[in-house]
């Protein structure tokens, strides 16, 4: 099988700074509209990803007493703001506010702790120092971080520990035509244009259900583009003579892109990362990518890729910004009418890779009416 690279330079691209996506918004989960405040008796504190939740006993504004569970953003983010897994501890007393859930009873997302001191702190604050057991770390290095242009091996030195400069949104969609099935709209912050969906992509987008089936609740990675900037965690790049290693910081996913060889092979197992061949031009890494599995670019906003996906990704080194730069085409003539685009941009990380242990415990919430417990 022949390996197709696609022009990069043909497309324009479009940034992925929007703050107000994350791997699910709230919104379809809790309801945003009405809080409630709980005094509560914590039980359990799970500083775990892909989102931190307490457990407590919890008594509400009209006297009722049950057991409780809320949602809080990733031990992975509440970790850089100073929380850890012995902030909140089973005796402890808090007053927990937060949005209730839309399909499950005594369940919330935290929108602040309030300690018994009378303190409180937003669920995506920092907390404060005398809260805290040990001092905030920064994220990004130093800008004037010394590193080799070239490794030992001559190839153009993109290894090293890297994070999303700044809070990025989902990949932005390519121009679409929008008398072609359904128009989903384009990621960055509202400057991205929209793509059209083919019969087939209809029919698939159709079938996904967000609530229920975004990959994030799942513990699965979604796609290559969206996880290597998703929630800022540290991705890790190691590169060999023969191939350069991906190790994301979502999902602990891990890709291997291929150096030495110039075809595809032909019995690939479609999969998340599919098969990718590398290149250097120049200083830039160009990567072909195919057979990926069936499965999802936009969680929020229902874009599906079939299995016939194919892509092609360019990554560089910014020497004077100090910044891993990457964009990408991904076209979809099954599921999509026009290629699907974006660009990245990572700022080397004072901080290394951490495994993000993937464990969810969003329960009845996001699980369809057939599937919750008791049904």
């Amino acid at each position: 099988m022949k390996s197709i690279f696609i022009s990069l330079t043909a497309l324009a691209f479009v940034s992925l700074s929007n703050p107000s996506y994350s791997h699910h918004s709230n919104a379809p989960h809790f309801d945003n509209s009405l809080e409630v405040s709980v005094e509560a008796v914590v039980t359990e504190w799970a500083f775990v990803n892909p989102h931190a939740y307490i457990f407590f006993e919890g008594t509400d504004e009209n006297g009722q007493t049950a057991e409780w569970r809320c949602e809080s953003s990733s031990a992975t983010n509440m970790g850089r703001r100073g929380f850890d897994a012995e902030t909140f501890y089973p005796g402890q007393r808090l007053t927990i506010v937060g949005n209730p859930a839309r399909r499950e009873d005594n369940v919330c997302f935290v929108t602040s702790f309030a300690f018994e001191d009378g303190v409180a702190i937003g669920g995506r604050d920092t907390l404060p120092e005398d809260k805290r057991s040990g001092s905030l770390q920064e994220v990004v290095a130093e800008s004037d971080t010394a590193r080799p242009d070239y490794l030992e091996n001559g190839q153009p030195n993109i290894s090293g520990y890297w994070v999303r400069a700044g809070r990025g949104g989902p990949p932005a969609a390519a121009a679409g035509n929008a008398e072609r099935g359904r128009v989903a709209a384009g990621g960055g912050g509202g400057r991205g244009t929209a793509t059209a969906l083919t019969e087939a992509g209809q029919a698939a987008a159709d079938a996904y259900v967000q609530i229920y089936d975004d990959p994030g609740i799942h513990c699965d990675i979604g796609n290559i583009f969206f996880g290597w900037t998703h929630d800022s965690h540290v991705n890790e790049i190691k590169q060999y003579d023969d191939r350069i290693v991906m190790q994301y910081g979502y999902m602990d996913f891990v890709r291997t892109i291929h150096l030495n060889m110039d075809e595809h092979p032909e019995n690939i197992i479609p999969s998340r990362s599919g098969h990718s061949i590398g290149r250097w031009e120049g200083d830039k890494l160009v990567v072909d990518t195919i057979g990926f599995s069936q499965g999802i670019l936009s969680a929020l906003r229902s874009v599906p890729n079939s299995d016939q996906m194919i892509s092609t990704e360019e990554f560089w080194f910014d020497k004077e910004n100090q910044t891993l730069n990457s964009s990408y085409i991904a076209i979809d003539e099954h599921f999509l009418v026009d290629p699907y685009t974006g660009t990245a941009t990572m700022n080397i990380s004072a901080l290394p890779y951490e495994p993000y242990d993937c464990t969810e415990y969003s329960g009845d919430n996001n699980r369809r009416p057939e599937d919750r417990l008791g049904s």
